[in-house]
């Protein structure tokens, strides 16, 4: 009996880490897309061409980083699906948008 409780107990600390893992990952892709957009941002701002060297930097770096976290996401097979609904970036948030442009 102890060892079944021990086995339900692992489990549902191994779902909650999994589950904190991924609210983790999706967070750092948020906050790196955001990131490569105030590159975006910084790069068309630029006027000098020192300015404009440290803008291609940052911007690349940006869109690396951006992309380590996508590829992270892409091999443990996690999608915007496996938000929780209250979560903001949601899929059917998303697509309720859509829906409603369109209407």
């Amino acid at each position: 009996m102890w060892e079944r409780m021990k086995r339900t107990f692992r489990r549902q600390e191994h779902d909650k880490s999994e589950a904190e893992y991924r609210q983790q990952l999706f967070a750092q892709i948020r906050a790196s897309h955001a990131e490569w957009l105030r590159a975006h941002r910084l790069f068309h701002e630029a006027t000098g061409k020192d300015e404009i060297d440290y803008a291609i930097f940052v911007l690349e770096a940006a869109e690396r980083k951006y992309q380590i976290h996508l590829k992270s996401a892409k091999q443990q097979g996690l999608h915007r699906f496996h938000l929780p609904p209250d979560e903001p970036g949601y899929a059917h948030d998303v697509d309720r948008a859509h829906k409603q442009r369109a209407e």
